[in-house]
């Protein structure tokens, strides 16, 4: 059984977190809500989610995927937990998937170096777009190797389809 790390952070997109979550938890996979502060968490439209864990209580490289939400704070605040960082290192190397949305392919994923040599794409604010630089599409989502991003909350559901596809996945609607 595959199994999925869902983060969640204060200032995460709710959207970004609860439609992948709800997809993957749709299939055979195990998906894991995992908050990187207090296991109840205040997202960017003041809606508390419980998360099921808390980031010192498991081993992200335990997990066959990530997936990151965007937001702001939120985007920042996964950015700022080293375990995340680590992770997302060591997991790019092993080949597993990585996928983020909105703000976190720029703020979470391109200062973690994942995305070295990579195409992505991102919320198209332009303070996003440039930190991106020449890594940036403007593609809804985009898949490239093992990472996979997307735009923001409109794409959410392409957003979770496509990890659904990654990892061989099938939703049951």
């Amino acid at each position: 059984m595959k199994k999925i790390a869902v983060l969640i952070a204060n200032g995460s997109e709710e959207i970004e977190v609860l439609t992948p979550l709800d997809v993957l938890r749709r299939t055979e996979a195990k998906a894991d809500l995992i908050s990187v502060s207090d296991k109840t968490v205040k997202c960017s439209h003041q809606v508390l989610i419980t998360a099921d864990s808390v980031i010192n209580e498991v081993d992200l490289s335990s997990y066959d995927a990530i997936v990151i939400p965007g937001g702001m704070p939120g985007a920042t605040n996964i950015a700022n937990e080293e375990k995340v960082m680590l992770a997302l290192k060591k997991m790019d190397k092993e080949g597993k998937l990585i996928a983020s949305i909105c703000a976190s392919p720029a703020v979470v994923l391109k200062s973690s170096g994942v995305l070295e040599g990579k195409r992505a794409t991102c919320y198209p604010a332009p303070l996003f777009v440039d930190m991106l630089g020449e890594c940036y599409t403007g593609s809804d989502v985009e898949v490239f190797d093992n990472v996979i991003t997307a735009n923001g909350p409109k794409s959410a559901m392409k957003f979770a389809l496509a990890i659904c596809n990654a990892l061989n996945l099938l939703p049951k609607f």
